[in-house]
């Protein structure tokens, strides 16, 4: 905005200065020393930054151009308007400015007067869209200002939600590890203990009383039988479900390939997981994993749904992407090592591109009888 206006000054200093070449073809060396001093303190405007200083020095230029327009040459009438404008912020003032722009029009002859009228209402006309566009930028600065605002609560506040997480987690690990020493240290602990010293007991009366010797060596082998199967049941009570496994790590997988991506993911599931075994598992998982790599190599999409049902004799993995679809579809590397995993265990994939992208599996079991 300073260099637009800056460079509006000195065209009307050009004109000026053609108007006052038109008249004298030799100008005097004391109105070319005006001419330098007026561009002297108009750069000296420009160098401050300061509101101001800087109208200060624009009211400097305004008398500057008023004494050298009656007492230099008339011409310098016409660097006027500009300055003025420059000083003027709001209605108000620019009402009060163009009222006493009009003055000299009641002292300068025609042309000069006609020149000097069309760059007075070009000087307003600008001030006004100069003004309209200076107070658009402050308003577009505050939004962008609030927006960096926004956006680094929101950053911290993610980076604390993971803190949070990452904290809850290792908690919890701390917890279950406790929870699992004090189990076994009640259980285990104190029947290992009685055992050990039915056995420290057996071997005093070994010799003496065979018969009770044995008696506590078969309490003692009961006492570690029971602390082992105990024990087995612990772990088997810690372990999860495979279902459990299954469904997690597949849901963990697409969430991450949204976040690489920027593709919108979604997993749902419908059915008895518990039908699916770690294999079928396993070849859900990388099928699924390759269809998302393609979608996003090759679909072009915004958004990725999984879905995982249990049928009934039929587990079925479908990814659907909202991309362009392919009508021929020309089977790759990956599809065809989803057709070869899949038909491992005698299944089958299904690709479709009419509608976006879609790749189904479909894995045969056979339902339990109850």
């Amino acid at each position: 905005m300073e260099s637009w206006s800056l460079g509006k000054r000195w065209l009307v200093l050009g004109l000026a200065v053609a108007l006052i070449y038109a008249v004298e073809p030799s100008p005097s060396p004391r109105l070319i020393l005006f001419i330098l001093l007026y561009l002297a303190l108009d750069l000296t405007a420009l160098l401050l930054h300061k509101t101001g200083y800087r109208d200060a020095i624009y009211g400097i230029l305004i008398v500057y151009c008023s004494v050298c327009a009656v007492y230099v040459n008339p011409e310098f009438a016409l660097l006027l308007p500009p300055s003025a404008y420059e000083t003027a912020r709001g209605i108000a003032p620019r009402i009060a400015v163009t009222v006493l722009l009009t003055i000299p029009l009641l002292f300068l002859e025609a042309p000069l007067s006609e020149v000097y009228a069309f760059i007075a209402a070009i000087s307003l006309f600008d001030g006004i869209y100069i003004r309209h566009l200076l107070l658009r930028q402050v308003r577009q600065e505050d939004q962008l200002d609030k927006l960096r605002l926004d956006q680094e609560k929101l950053r911290k506040q993610l980076h604390g939600n993971r803190e949070f997480i990452r904290a809850s987690e290792y908690t919890f690990k701390l917890e279950e590890r406790n929870r699992l020493s004090q189990e076994i240290h009640d259980g285990v602990g104190h029947s290992m203990t009685g055992a050990l010293i039915q056995m420290e007991a057996a071997k005093r009366v070994l010799h003496t009383d065979p018969a009770g010797a044995e008696k506590l060596l078969q309490n003692a082998i009961g006492i570690a039988q029971e602390s082992i199967e105990q024990i087995r049941q612990t772990l088997k009570n810690m372990k999860p479900p495979v279902e459990q496994l299954g469904i997690h790590r597949l849901r963990n997988t697409v969430e991450a390939f949204g976040s690489r991506s920027g593709l919108q993911t979604s997993v749902v599931h419908q059915g008895d997981l518990e039908k699916i075994t770690p294999l079928f598992w396993k070849i859900i998982h990388d099928n699924v994993t390759e269809a998302l790599t393609n979608t996003a190599k090759y679909g072009e999409a915004t958004s990725v749904q999984v879905e995982v049902r249990v049928l009934g004799k039929w587990i079925q993995s479908v990814v659907t992407d909202n991309g362009r679809g392919q009508a021929k579809i020309v089977k790759g590397m990956g599809l065809l090592g989803m057709e070869e995993r899949t038909a491992a265990v005698n299944g089958t994939v299904i690709a479709d591109g009419t509608q976006g992208f879609k790749v189904t599996t479909l894995i045969p079991y056979t339902p339990s009888k109850e």
